[in-house]
């Protein structure tokens, strides 16, 4: 399996994986919802350590700091059942897969440039790249 592929498959694992949470939460199943949060992190955190630490254009930097901050929310789902945080965390996750299939994983397509993807995670995206904060959070991005 090519590492495109099993990008892929850590996005569809992590989202998986939230989803059960959300479902141990609404069931009050404390195990459930420890465990599958607490695979969820460790996948994010494989997506995060798989950004190629040579590039540094503007894409990666986004792309470490939203992980970064997903990485911090997560956790804070377990003390209070924060289904806002975990709906906020899939949607960026969701966001991120189904731009990792239509630019990476498209075949018989020519490389894309890196503008093309930049452009493509601010139309993901766009709250974040506004220059006034919206009413979400994970506004400030760190790497």
């Amino acid at each position: 399996m090519d590492p495109e592929q099993l990008i892929l498959l850590l996005y569809k694992g992590a989202l998986s994986r939230l989803r059960l949470t959300r479902e141990g939460i609404l069931e009050k199943n404390v195990q459930k919802k420890g465990e599958n949060l607490s695979k969820a992190i460790a996948i994010i955190a494989e997506l995060n350590a798989s950004v190629d630490s040579k590039m540094e254009d503007d894409s990666t930097h986004f792309l470490r700091g939203l992980y970064t901050a997903i990485l911090a929310e997560l956790p804070k789902v377990t003390l209070n059942n924060d289904l806002n945080t975990l709906n906020r965390s899939e949607k960026y996750i969701s966001g991120l897969k189904e731009i990792w299939e239509k630019d990476v994983m498209a075949k018989g397509r020519p490389s894309i440039p890196v503008g093309v993807k930049e452009s493509a995670v601010k139309r993901s995206f766009p709250s974040v790249f506004k220059e006034t904060p919206s009413d979400n959070k994970f506004h400030a991005f760190s790497v």
